[in-house]
């Protein structure tokens, strides 16, 4: 298998070139689930898209999405946060019900709270969101597995 490096971009800023540039950053879980305890992790769960957990009798549902923000200079798409943003229990309830469903992109945009903290910004944490579902499926990988791929390829 011929194996060959990612694209480089070269920067309009510095006008250095840099070698596959990462487009998607974001923390694998919210932060309430990163600073909770044993205990409280035990009481809820995690997955690649949703998490629930109970901190001091109060249950949190949280999503998991994607914040685009177009790259105008460079033909490398949009830049990515990749995020989690809490959700009332029945707009979760909603959600997990037509999961599956090719028209949950019709679902009308759901109001909820930023649970993550996006360096280097000033504070992000409960900021006001509206998550917009799209259709289900696959639309690609994520630049993690393109990572993954390039560690398992270029290690042969």
């Amino acid at each position: 298998m011929r194996r060959t490096a990612p694209p480089a971009q070269r920067c309009v800023t510095c006008g250095e070139e840099h070698q596959g540039l990462t487009t998607v950053f974001g923390p694998p879980a919210p932060d309430p689930w990163a600073s909770a305890t044993d205990e409280e992790r035990n009481r809820g769960g995690i997955n690649r898209d949703t998490c629930v957990i109970t901190i001091d009798d109060t249950t949190s549902y949280v999503v998991r999405g994607e914040l685009p923000i177009p790259v105008r200079d460079a033909a490398t798409g949009a830049f990515a946060w990749s995020v989690w943003v809490s959700l009332s229990e029945q707009n979760m309830r909603t959600l997990a019900d037509r999961w599956y469903d090719p028209g949950r992109e019709s679902l009308p945009p759901m109001f909820g709270w930023l649970c993550n903290e996006l360096s280097p910004y000033p504070s992000t944490t409960h900021l006001a969101t509206n998550v917009h579902t799209r259709a289900p499926g696959v639309e690609g990988i994520t630049i993690h597995r393109v990572a993954e791929l390039n560690r398992l390829l270029r290690a042969t």
